[in-house]
């Protein structure tokens, strides 16, 4: 059993510093290096495609991901875009209900937690749970902003929008920086923001 102590609430104001592996690091936990592991992705390569099952809880060190899913004909779509500190895989709290498949936009380096060793740290540990709900908080705020981004009528508004969101740099694996908003292809945008290729083609246009 691990023994996790908490830090102190004003070492990482609001988490923006916070690291979860560092403080990992601090703890003594046994065999950390059998729980954790890194590897690199080549840009384009997926990370994970359903139904395998990853067993894994994925931490972008950098570079960019996109996750989606499938349609009925088996068409992938986009759902969302992360980058450099964000997490994603999936919790197995679902019922077998995830569906999703995970892609690098860039080359992009991904440290790989194991999922059970995961689940059992961040709930006993209670700065670590507050942590967690605080980056699924910041998530769900982010969710929001895409669905406002869907009922935006005006194709002008929604590339104005998904500019705001994405205008971000991205430093890859290779250590070259881009743009996060032009990584992403029309169908990548119109996936995320409701509307068909050739809207948001017209978009850019005008």
């Amino acid at each position: 059993m691990h023994t996790l102590l908490t830090a102190p609430r004003n070492e990482y104001l609001n988490f923006d510093e916070f690291s979860l592996f560092d403080y990992l690091r601090t703890k003594n936990l046994k065999d950390l290096d059998l729980k954790i592991k890194t590897q690199t992705f080549k840009k384009g390569t997926y990370i994970y495609q359903p139904p395998a099952n990853q067993g894994y809880i994925y931490e972008i060190i950098t570079g960019a991901v996109k996750l989606g899913s499938y349609t009925e004909t088996g068409t992938e779509f986009v759902h969302d875009i992360i980058h450099t500190g964000d997490y994603f895989g999936n919790l197995k709290y679902l019922n077998n209900q995830f569906f999703e498949f995970s892609k690098t936009l860039v080359s992009s380096t991904i440290r790989m937690y194991k999922l059970d060793f995961f689940k059992e740290i961040v709930p006993k540990d209670s700065f670590l749970a507050e942590w967690f709900m605080s980056y699924l908080v910041k998530r769900w705020c982010q969710s929001e902003k895409k669905i406002k981004i869907i009922k935006e009528k005006n194709p002008q508004h929604k590339i104005k929008s998904l500019r705001s969101l994405y205008n971000l740099p991205i430093l890859d694996a290779d250590n070259d920086t881009y743009n996060l908003y032009d990584l992403l292809t029309q169908q990548e945008l119109g996936d995320i923001a409701g509307a068909s290729r050739q809207t948001i083609s017209l978009a850019q246009k005008l």
